[in-house]
């Protein structure tokens, strides 16, 4: 979700909250809805300039739109002053600056424990909110920096820290709008936790979906286990048709001409640019299994494509 859609999203729960909605039957609260979009659609306001910007938001539009690294550090830097405690602005401005140093990596980890503390304060730890981030829209800049920092994690080779901020991430956000369940599969099959792999595949009510069938696949592959790894290989191959095209292209080292034909706004799902992107995201546990791929070719020998 966009900043733009957020910024409508924070305005209906204002108005909303403002006029009573909360106390409204379904039918009033549909009638407020209507009266929300009609002014908020009447009211759109022009697109943030420097000169009328006023918000930290404000300033962050700025920052994605900015032409330099010079004007974003300006822009996010103003939003900070505005709002100290904005994490959005918190995680620019590691954005701006993001490498591999020690140092780095505790600036975004004393970012991450700054938005507990935030959450914490603002009522968000309590039994009616865990669960459910995300659909609380205070909730979603400390569930990106929690991603960020789950990512910057595995790429440090911090892998057990990132099944701990995974797993939490999960506790606080049931329905996973960031696809870390995906992340975490692939961590488990790392790690080999098969009764972990499996307690997450049936949370999700054993979603036959490719970011959780290939891991599982390759989970049973390094315990030996081939029957078990063939049989979450097959559902592979039942749902996602280029399977077979994706091993063999691996294993003749021709990937980059698919490759070359994805565009940058994502992939296409149950394709091989699916595949691609699984492979890319995820080399941690690929690098690791070297001999899966020839074994995997093999499974998709006599099968159609």
């Amino acid at each position: 979700m966009g900043r733009e859609t957020e910024k409508a999203m924070k305005a209906m729960h204002d108005f909303l909250n403002a006029r009573g909605g909360e106390d409204l039957d379904e039918g009033g609260m549909n009638e407020l809805m209507k009266e929300f979009m009609t002014e908020y659609n009447s009211n759109q306001p022009a697109k943030v300039t420097e000169k009328t910007a006023k918000t930290a938001d404000d300033y962050l539009e700025l920052a994605e739109e900015a032409a330099s690294r010079v004007k974003a550090e300006k822009y996010i830097k103003k939003a900070l002053e505005l709002e100290p405690d904005n994490l959005d602005a918190i995680s620019a401005s590691l954005d701006i600056t993001d490498d591999s140093s020690w140092e780095h990596y505790l600036k975004l980890k004393e970012a991450v424990e700054r938005g507990t503390k935030k959450m914490e304060k603002d009522g968000l730890m309590d039994k009616d909110s865990i669960g459910h981030y995300w659909g609380i829209l205070e909730t979603r800049p400390y569930m990106r920096l929690k991603r960020r920092y789950v990512d910057y994690l595995i790429d440090s080779g911090m892998t057990e820290a990132a099944v701990r901020e995974c797993e939490d991430m999960i506790r606080l956000s049931e329905n996973d709008n960031l696809g870390v369940r995906y992340l975490l599969m692939h961590l488990y099959a790392f790690y080999g936790n098969e009764k972990a792999a499996l307690k997450l595949w049936k949370k999700y009510d054993g979603n036959k979906e490719t970011q959780m069938l290939l891991p599982l696949s390759i989970l049973y592959f390094r315990k030996e286990e081939f029957e078990k790894a063939e049989e979450y290989f097959s559902q592979l191959m039942e749902i996602n048709k280029d399977t077979k095209k994706f091993f063999r292209a691996l294993k003749k080292d021709d990937l980059d001409r698919f490759m070359e034909e994805m565009n940058g706004f994502g992939y296409r799902p149950y394709s091989i640019e699916e595949l691609i992107t699984e492979l890319m995201e995820n080399s941690f546990l690929f690098e690791i299994v070297p001999l899966y791929a020839e074994w995997a070719y093999e499974q998709t020998k006599g099968k159609k494509a």
